[in-house]
């Protein structure tokens, strides 16, 4: 075969095309990433400077036992900020479920995540909302998270009040 201007014309442009798509995938890349860490910055800065869920972390964190009869008898500022709080690290459970963060993104959230369900009130109030709604119940992302991760009971979501209600006297 006898190479002719068109063909090394031709292959000039194959080359310039591959590149070019080259250097656009990387800039993709980049871009997601961009947004990634954005979408990130977002989450974080709700969950740890949004005044009404710090407050509602520190109470989870540091009172084991606020969840009492009176928490359902006038449904509070706080029973709202729990909901709020509950409510957002439930989504935070469910896009790390769905893969739409990483492990390693996740990881950065994990041990406030780790502590909300570690803590006896909040596995009371989840028990309570998940048997009072079952399929319905708003926080199945992060109940499910609990159980995989041995922090809620593998059986969470049998109907034993002994479980989780020893506490309370409702």
């Amino acid at each position: 075969m006898e190479w002719t201007i068109d063909n090394y014309l031709q292959l000039l442009f194959n080359i310039g095309m591959l590149v070019g798509g080259v250097i656009a995938l990387l800039q993709w890349r980049s871009s997601i990433k961009i947004r990634r860490t954005e979408f990130l910055d977002e989450i974080l800065n709700k969950l740890w400077f949004d005044e009404d869920m710090a407050k509602t972390m520190y109470t989870i964190d540091y009172n084991q036992n606020w969840y009492t009869q009176d928490f359902h008898s006038s449904y509070s500022e706080f029973g709202y900020q729990v909901d709020k709080l509950l409510s957002y690290v439930d989504y935070i459970c469910y896009l790390y479920r769905r893969k739409n963060i990483s492990t390693h993104e996740f990881n950065v959230v994990k041990n406030e995540i780790n502590v909300i369900c570690a803590c006896k009130s909040t596995q009371t109030y989840l028990w309570n909302a998940y048997h009072f709604k079952k399929e319905n119940c708003s926080f199945l992302n992060i109940i499910d998270y609990g159980i995989k991760n041995n922090i809620l009971s593998k059986d969470f979501m049998t109907n034993n009040e002994t479980l989780y209600c020893k506490h309370l006297r409702f």
